[in-house]
């Protein structure tokens, strides 16, 4: 058949400006937050120097990031909503709500970093604690976004591999 793919048309729907920012913006802030969180670790262990300006750096990734999925979930529940790419109440509707099941322990994950890291001394590595639960939600958060992105793709562009699933 020489019809264009149903996902096709959706650029038509979402201007092409605001699709990098509500799909990969707070993906690529977020995978530099916990890149940034990691080289810090490592960077420190290796040279006994934490610095603080990479760890700001990862702060200010993640406040960005929370943002962008916050505005990301947004436009989700209203594309959901109007069926543009998969409504809620579609056979495939079910991953949608697992989808925003995920991305809100996305937020919750991400705001337990940024409540957490802001109790810091002066240095982070001063309390085991507080640095251990950082590195933990960085880790966790970017597990977390790692599988809304892949449940996403899979939506958009392989839903007939969901559907064996139940969907």
């Amino acid at each position: 058949s020489c019809a264009a793919p149903s996902w096709s048309n959706r650029a038509t729907r979402m201007p092409s400006v605001l699709h990098p920012l509500f799909v990969h913006l707070h993906i690529a802030l977020l995978l530099m937050a916990f890149m940034t969180m990691y080289y810090w670790l490592f960077k420190g262990l290796a040279t006994s120097i934490f610095e603080n300006r990479i760890y700001s750096l990862t702060r200010f990734n993640t406040a960005a990031g929370l943002v962008f999925v916050v505005l990301s979930m947004a436009v989700g529940i209203r594309d959901g909503l109007a069926g543009y790419v998969v409504s809620f109440n579609s056979p495939l509707g079910k991953w949608l709500y697992i989808k925003a099941a995920l991305a809100t322990l996305i937020v919750l994950v991400y705001s337990t970093f940024l409540w957490q890291s802001r109790k810091k001394p002066r240095y982070l590595q001063e309390d085991p604690k507080i640095m251990v639960w950082c590195l933990a939600t960085q880790l966790v958060g970017f597990l977390l976004v790692a599988a809304v992105t892949t449940l996403g793709t899979m939506i958009v562009f392989y839903a007939h591999i969901l559907r064996r699933f139940g969907g």
